[in-house]
């Protein structure tokens, strides 16, 4: 049944690809910018709440599994959510960021896109993941998650920026400006071996960018704070350790940062007890953005084995008076034994309040009855990225090589027309059909597009 539906897919993929031409462009608009406000109000502590159990935004593919974990959102001034997340990547990339957008009512979304990935031969040329997304000055930025340890560990923060919340978001911090080789914003310099640093979040006061990030030694998952000025395009340059904010958390992971301007204070979310059956979202509280305090968390209604969260807010980081606002996780499946890398995400609609004390922490958690529900392999495939099947090529000789479209189900296809390149050292190789022909020694990036896709590998031609 399997090879049924991927031969209906490679039927379908030139159709789709002229779709994508017409596709229509994404509008959103943002909100005025956000206003001074006062502290809030110290002897109260904020709430948040799930009036329901929400609804699942991704499931997992039957028999293939899947994700779209750690979501960062951005409300738009129609009432429209963007939505960025770790998306399970193509070929040798682990994860990449994907993209889309769900109407003010969640009955229509964009198509999925690829709006962070790596970069051949660069730091970040594993992964990127975990992102964290802000707007200011005119740009987008995706912090996200990446190392150039093959073990998974001693990970940094980088970041990327477009004019568009769909990217692709190709120019990254580079340590001196913005350009194609990426640079961690905030380096590791803890154990070895450990998680280290990852999983931004960002928000906006005045003239201040305030950037949250997990900090993951053998204490466990600390999160830590750091600012910089937010009136600079370059910004990475001026950014300041402030320490720990909130200390290493209950099996908790990152938290997710936004100021709530109707209470004066801003407010974190995190997974604790996470892929467990008792699992919650745990809600910390600053009115410095400096250091927080427990009010409370979120269990009723939420899923089992849930896990990296996020909460929406405005483009600058802020959940303005009356806006509505989104929590959502992934979850995992009923069996913990094969179910890592299976995630459905879910999504709430939750309300904030103020109360007198912060929340008693009790030993039970009421949680809706809600498992993994696979979907079936779509028939007309949604294209998701294109990558060559290596990230680099080392040759002497003519060469043969693919460019590979992959989709949102997991599947690839290899893509025999329509292909274009660009932006390589035509004194160093050339490209005749599907091969790499080399002309002289040396090392060239080569740019591929697809309708509208994009990728880059890089060449090295040897005597």
């Amino acid at each position: 049944m399997e090879t049924f539906y991927q031969a209906l897919k490679m039927i379908f993929v030139l159709v789709f690809s002229i779709g994508q031409l017409f596709s229509p462009k994404i509008a959103g608009g943002d909100f005025p910018p956000s206003a001074p406000v006062e502290p809030g109000d110290a002897s109260k502590y904020v709430q948040i709440s799930a009036a329901d159990e929400g609804f699942d935004t991704w499931q997992p593919v039957e028999k293939y599994g899947g994700y779209r974990y750690g979501p960062s959102m951005i409300l738009n001034a129609d009432g429209s959510l963007d939505v960025w997340s770790a998306a399970n990547g193509p070929g040798d990339i682990t994860d990449m960021v994907t993209y889309k957008r769900y109407s003010a009512d969640f009955k229509t979304r964009t198509k999925e896109v690829v709006a962070v990935k790596p970069t051949a031969e660069c730091y970040d040329r594993m992964w990127t993941c975990d992102p964290g997304a802000v707007k200011f000055g005119g740009w987008y930025y995706i912090g996200y998650t990446t190392t150039v340890n093959p073990g998974g560990v001693d990970n940094v923060v980088c970041v990327a920026r477009s004019k568009h919340p769909q990217g692709p978001f190709t120019e990254k911090w580079t340590g001196d400006g913005w350009g194609v080789d990426p640079a961690p914003i905030l380096p590791y310099d803890g154990t070895p071996g450990c998680f280290g640093v990852g999983e931004p979040s960002f928000v906006v006061l005045g003239d201040t960018l305030y950037i949250y990030y997990s900090w993951c030694d053998e204490r466990g998952a600390a999160t830590r704070v750091a600012t910089a000025d937010a009136t600079d395009e370059n910004w990475p340059a001026t950014i300041r350790r402030r320490g720990e904010c909130i200390p290493p958390k209950d099996s908790g992971d990152s938290a997710d940062v936004k100021y709530a301007d109707a209470y004066g204070r801003f407010i974190a979310v995190f997974t604790e007890r996470r892929f467990s059956d008792e699992s919650r979202v745990a809600v910390w509280e600053s009115f410095d953005g400096l250091t927080f305090r427990r009010s409370g968390y979120v269990a009723a209604n939420t899923c089992k084995k849930l896990h990296n969260c996020g909460i929406s807010g405005r483009a600058d980081g802020h959940i303005g008076a009356g806006d509505p606002v989104y929590l959502s996780y992934a979850y995992a499946g009923a069996d913990d034994a094969g179910s890592w890398g299976n995630w459905a995400t879910r999504i709430h609609k939750v309300t904030l309040s103020l109360a007198d004390a912060p929340m008693a922490d009790t030993a039970g958690v009421t949680h809706s009855d809600v498992v993994v529900s696979p979907r079936e392999i779509s028939v007309i495939p949604e294209i998701l990225t294109v990558k060559a099947e290596r990230q680099s090529y080392t040759i002497s000789e003519r060469t043969q090589f693919w460019i590979m479209a992959y989709d949102t189900d997991g599947f690839c296809f290899p893509l025999l027309t329509g292909v274009q390149y660009d932006g390589y050292d035509a004194s160093v190789v050339k490209i005749v059909g599907g091969q790499l022909c080399p002309v002289s020694p040396g090392t060239t990036r080569v740019r591929l597009q697809w309708h509208g896709f994009r990728g880059d590998f890089v060449v090295h031609v040897t005597e």
